[in-house]
């Protein structure tokens, strides 16, 4: 159900995410597509998503719920889960309200555990390190929610991926390269590389508070 702003505060609150922000609140997180804007409250975990277009009153047109991914990622990803919006859209603002740890490189993450993980376990040094840079790449490129459980970052974590290299190494490497090469099914395979990875660097919006 489509709504109006009930009043004008909350009226101007929009229009000051439309044009940016000149100051940061510590807890609202806010993001835009197209005609499409988010507002998240990280405390409440409450998200409403807005439709304007310049010059009209902007309207709400969906109310629900942000939903974190599991630690350690929590709040740097999450999904929208909100009445009356389609799911393309909830997508395309959930990879825009996506954050990285500054913290986190290449080098130095969670994705470093899961291969020494999956190596002591016997997990082959090779499909091991393709592991690491499925893990990298779901978080530093934003891939699609869809794809969480199957790159590490699900509740089960990256233990289910280990389990199953262990019981079939050739048919889960492949699996992963596949998602490498297509950056999880986003292009055809031909135009992805498999030595991309360390080289990848951020821009400042993924860093941004909060």
């Amino acid at each position: 159900m489509v709504t109006r702003f009930p009043n004008p505060a909350r009226r101007a609150t929009m229009k000051f995410m439309s044009v940016g922000l000149s100051r940061v609140d510590s807890r609202i997180r806010r993001a835009r597509v197209d005609v499409y804007g988010a507002e998240l409250d990280l405390c409440t975990r409450a998200a409403t998503i807005f439709w304007h277009r310049f010059g009209q009153v902007p309207l709400v047109v969906g109310e629900g719920a942000w939903v974190p991914l599991p630690e350690p990622m929590g709040d740097l990803r999450g999904r929208l889960v909100v009445e009356g919006v389609d799911r393309r859209t909830c997508a395309l603002l959930e990879h825009r309200l996506a954050r990285g740890n500054r913290d986190w490189t290449y080098e130095r993450g969670p994705w470093v555990g899961a291969e020494a993980t999956a190596r002591a376990a016997g997990v082959d040094a090779g499909a091991a390190g393709v592991l690491r840079k499925v893990l990298w790449l779901f978080y530093c490129e934003r891939w699609p929610l869809q794809f969480a459980d199957g790159c590490g970052w699900g509740s089960g974590g990256y233990g289910p991926l280990i389990a199953a290299a262990l019981a079939d190494p050739a048919h889960m490497r492949a699996r992963w390269e596949l998602l490498i090469l297509t950056g999880a099914l986003q292009w055809p395979a031909c135009e992805g590389g498999l030595e991309r990875i360390a080289s990848h660097s951020h821009g400042e919006e993924f860093y941004a508070a909060p």
